[in-house]
């Protein structure tokens, strides 16, 4: 299995092939406004800035034998936008955890928003050392946990 960043150059040879991999695989539970973002991304928010900066954008994807096994997708390091997709056959295997590490590694914090209905995705968040901090009411009005890396645990490579 092959985690990488996506590049600029790469994004809009794959857009198309990653948001239908998220309608068809997210199980429902993205919220219209993700998708919209992941949509509506431009390459250059997926560019690299200088060390200072903090980056705007990234898409870690899980390659398995050349074929697309799965993606996370952040915004503000998770701030704005926080997904993360893997494909049926290829749940269970720790992928999602691994794609958040990435992000985490990327933008050297992440934080995400998850359902509370949403088990997997909740231990995704734990497996890759995010703790909960926060409930709140989500998009649709199910409670809605709010999952951060803290800043005294390092992040795993």
């Amino acid at each position: 299995m092959r985690i990488k960043l996506m590049t600029p150059e790469e994004w809009p040879i794959y857009q198309s092939r990653i948001v239908a991999f998220a309608v068809r695989y997210g199980d429902r539970r993205l919220t219209a406004a993700a998708l919209k973002r992941l949509r509506q991304l431009e390459p250059s928010a997926l560019a690299p800035v200088p060390a200072e900066e903090t980056p705007s954008s990234a898409i870690a994807i899980a390659l398995r034998d050349g074929k697309l096994t799965g993606f996370a997708f952040a915004e503000g390091a998770g701030e704005k936008t926080c997904i993360v997709v893997t494909h049926p056959d290829s749940r269970g295997l720790g992928i999602a955890s691994q794609l958040l590490l990435r992000l985490r590694s990327y933008f050297g914090r992440l934080s995400c928003r998850v359902a509370s209905d949403n088990a997997a995705s909740m231990a995704a968040c734990f497996n890759a050392g995010m703790i909960a901090v926060g409930l709140s009411p989500g998009p649709t009005g199910k409670p809605t946990l709010r999952f951060e890396t803290p800043d005294s645990i390092p992040a795993k490579s």
